[in-house]
């Protein structure tokens, strides 16, 4: 088939400011009594103040800087919040719903003693009912004390991580002498203030052996670090108001290894890779470069996780990672022995293996280091060195499962990278290495049990799978029949073929957004009686694990189960697209284009669609029947494949890069060929966005802004723009784009308000042979259109805020069948293309419509 370059497109050139609907359900401050809260507010800043000092000198500080106080607000508002910060130059560190309330929690750095008691001088004022003009006016000062309800103390618990608890709740486990901790502390962003903090950190731990180990290192919210200590100075840092959390260590990722092939298997090496090939860093335990089919694909190798002294993979799963990333599909490679590496890869070691008996032959970060630090240095190297930009991270904390509210700090810190080095990063979802085994009198009540269970609380997300701008991937089932055993139990599949995997995890993430954003294959589970009441999972059946690499000498292959060898699939496409693109644009594209593209590969087969939407969730109340959240939630926008690497006469992609000031909108004019409209075949137009807004882990609402688009046929552009237009005036007191009548939308799902919470996006219009009449225009002899808006504003104020957002869109038409409608060229002569000369010029021709 034609290999044909993709199509750049231009927006249309009129752009008016878009009106947002203003809030009108907005919280309203409480009218109090202020003589009476006012004594009330002084009294706990005194205690809070007096407890700060006391906790402090305890531990031998003096310091009467960067003073963290929590103040329980009642329906602040974002206007009256960022003007509290700005005028008493406090730093939010954290802002946090209480659950069952219509509270907020804000966690507030004062920069030293006289910012507190310049605070407090309001609050006297405020509590007199004074008309003085102070820090902020009469009319700010009222709204700001009204909305304030408590003024206290970070709680001693707040601070205490999930795997911690445990061991405080049973003081037996508490080791004799020194052990490490992690430890999470409050930053307002300003270099200047690490040594301080640094310095409270070591004078807390004292002199007694109880030490940091290494420099704490900076994202934007918080400062991450690891101390020695002991029961003393362990109990010193909880007491300690700049600390955000203190957590041990995170246990290690599971693997479930198992030889998959005989040691005599002789594969057929075709290797045409050269130095332009696509390239993708693998952030593991090492990769096994000995292995016959890595043989001259590792470009790079470098020790960040120098425990075993070697850069070679001593546990094995990195080199099953490596394997996905080089070939994609194994499985294919297999059915004819032909393996053809299509990517090249970088061999980051992050991690190291560990005694087999204690932790199940999983790879383990070194104990010296949080693995956020190591994680970053890793990345950062790859990128500066090798020029690398798509990075595959098969590791996740098992223990800190996302139940909503504050993004983790792991997270942040790969969003952060994201941004910063305009890179694309893909994650593992996280596995459940024991999930229940419920009861079941059939097989399809047991696959049943096995999907609904996903809803349960410890099938949600862990860090860092949470990430906004990293891509997420989950994991479906390739094979479906597990091996004949003479003599033996008999085995029970617990998924077909493209269902989800019993142990995958699912969304959503951060502020509901969908995530994970992509499934891949990843292996299946089987169950087996040990004894007639004794089910119990097998995870190593010959023929349902996935298959890739092994990191030995004796054998080629291993099979694996869990999301560690989902995301490789991602990951392969992602880099191979990267370079495609880079082909076609002689640009570099940007992260943005990558995961947009990616994204309009997805895919959720029929039968994918069917069994999750046929799902239950047991803990959902609503009185709803949400088929489409659910399946959302579980696959996101389905399996990606490498049919948009190019366009060709049957798939035909046009893309757009740009940046959008909030508030306003882009609009993009997209012809639909009637020939497309009117083929007798199933025929599909997928429409994706990607953006990389800036994140703050201290607001509950992370993402600084929000991007989205519709979708609108049979409706001209004058039109469409003057109904903006009368919106801008204020004529029309529908601001929203769902307001916009229901004639001039097309069928593309899921709906825009379904995303809008997401960085990327995907929405798709599909019909079958007959299909397609709907956007066929009103007049017999007219052209068919539809109209791609692309809108945004931001979600609270930030110091970056005038700068435009980045985005990509990219727009895939695809039909089934052979016959040629000549859809390449239908498209191209008919749309407003861009055309890239330089990076310097560009130069834009419109066709003839």
């Amino acid at each position: 088939m034609a290999k044909l370059n993709h199509i750049e497109i231009m927006r249309e050139e009129t752009v008016s400011n878009y009106r947002f609907k203003p809030n009108r359900s907005a919280p309203r401050p409480p009218v109090r009594d202020k003589e009476q809260h006012g004594q009330k507010l002084q009294v706990e800043l005194l205690q809070s103040l007096d407890s700060l000092k006391s906790n402090r000198r305890d531990i031998g500080i003096q310091s009467e800087k960067l003073l963290v106080l929590e103040l329980i607000s009642d329906a602040m508002s974002p206007e009256v919040l960022e003007d509290m910060l700005r005028k008493f130059d406090l730093y939010l560190v954290e802002e946090t719903d209480i659950p069952n309330t219509n509270n907020s929690k804000l966690v507030i750095q004062f920069e030293n003693i006289t910012a507190l008691n310049l605070f407090s001088k309001e609050r006297e004022l405020w509590q007199c009912d004074s008309h003085e003009e102070g820090v902020l006016t009469y009319a700010k000062r009222r709204d700001f004390f009204n909305c304030i309800e408590a003024i206290r103390t970070v709680s001693r618990n707040d601070r205490v991580g999930i795997r911690l608890k445990k061991y405080l709740n049973d003081s037996s486990l508490i080791p004799d002498g020194l052990f490490i901790v992690n430890i999470d502390v409050w930053f307002n962003g300003e270099l200047s203030t690490v040594t301080e903090v640094e310095g409270q950190i070591k004078r807390a731990l004292g002199t007694g052996g109880s030490n940091l180990v290494g420099d704490l290192f900076s994202i934007p919210s918080l400062l991450l670090g690891r101390a020695m200590v002991n029961e003393y100075t362990l109990n010193a840092l909880l007491d300690l108001d700049i600390v955000a959390l203190v957590e041990l260590p995170f246990s290690a990722v599971s693997t479930e290894p198992y030889e998959l092939y005989k040691w005599d298997f002789e594969p057929i090496i075709q290797n045409e890779l050269d130095d332009n090939a696509p390239l993708a860093t693998v952030l593991d335990s090492g990769v096994f470069a000995g292995n016959p089919l890595l043989e001259n694909v590792v470009v790079a190798e470098e020790m960040f996780d120098t425990t075993e002294n070697t850069t070679s993979d001593l546990n094995g799963h990195g080199t099953g990672v490596a394997g996905i990333i080089v070939y994609g599909d194994l499985d294919k490679c297999l059915q004819n022995r032909v393996f053809k590496p299509l990517v090249r890869i970088c061999n980051g070691k992050i991690m190291h293996n560990e005694n087999l008996e204690l932790l199940g032959n999983s790879p383990c970060f070194p104990s010296n280091v949080r693995p956020e630090q190591i994680v970053k240095e890793a990345i950062e190297y790859f990128y500066k060195e090798y020029g690398c930009r798509v990075f595959n991270l098969s590791a996740g904390d098992g223990e800190h499962i996302y139940t909503g509210g504050r993004q983790f700090a792991w997270a942040e810190m790969l969003d952060q990278l994201s941004k910063q080095l305009d890179i694309v990063i893909v994650v593992s979802a996280g596995n459940v290495s024991s999930p229940q085994i419920n009861n079941f009198t059939s097989r399809d009540e047991l696959m049943e049990k096995c999907r609904d269970q996903l809803f349960y609380p410890e099938h949600r997300l862990i860090d860092p799978a949470t990430s906004a701008l990293s891509v997420t991937v989950g994991s479906i089932t390739r094979f479906d029949e597990p091996e004949i055993t003479p003599n033996r139990a008999s085995r029970l599949s617990v998924g077909r073929k493209d269902y989800l995997s019993v142990f995958t995890r699912i969304g959503k993430g951060v502020n509901r957004a969908i995530k994970p954003e992509f499934v891949d294959y990843g292996g299946n589970y089987a169950i087996h009686q040990i004894s007639r009441d004794d089910t119990r999972w097998l995870k190593t059946d010959f023929k349902l694990i996935e298959p890739t690499l092994h990191n030995g000498n004796d054998k080629i292959f291993k099979g694996y189960c869990g999301t560690s060898f989902s995301a490789p699939h991602v990951t392969h496409i992602a880099a191979r697209i990267e370079r495609a693109l880079e082909e076609q644009m002689k640009e570099i594209p940007s992260a943005n284009l990558i995961r947009a593209m990616l994204a309009n590969s997805a895919k959720c087969s029929k039968d994918m669609t069917e069994w999750a939407e046929k799902s239950k969730d047991a803990l959902y109340i609503g009185k709803a029947n949400p088929k489409q959240e659910r399946r959302l939630r579980m696959m996101g926008f389905g399996r990606v494949d490498d049919s948009l690497l190019y366009s060709n006469n049957n798939c035909v992609t046009l893309f757009a890069e740009d940046k959008l000031e909030l508030r306003s909108f882009h609009l993009y004019k997209i012809p639909v060929p009637k020939e497309f409209l009117n083929v007798k075949a199933d025929k599909t137009i997928a429409i994706s966005l990607a953006y990389n807004p800036i994140t703050r882990m201290s607001r509950k609402d992370y993402l600084t802004n929000n991007l989205w688009f519709e979708v609108f046929r049979k409706i001209d552009e004058d039109t469409l723009l003057q109904y903006k237009a009368k919106k801008y005036a204020g004529a029309d007191s529908d601001d929203d784009l769902s307001n916009l009548p229901d004639k001039n939308k097309a069928d593309f799902s899921p709906g825009y308000t379904e995303l809008v919470k997401g960085t990327l996006q995907q929405r798709i219009w599909q019909k079958g042979s007959r299909g397609g009449t709907d956007l066929l225009p009103d007049e017999k002899d007219g052209a068919a259109y539809i109209y791609v808006l692309v809108t945004g504003k931001e979600r609270f104020k930030y110091a970056e805020q005038e700068l435009p957002q980045e985005y990509a869109l990219a727009i895939s038409f695809s039909y089934t069948g052979e016959d040629d409608i000549k859809l390449y060229n239908n498209l191209k002569n008919n749309v407003k293309m861009r055309e890239r000369r330089t990076q310097q010029q560009e130069r834009v021709r419109t066709k003839i419509k």
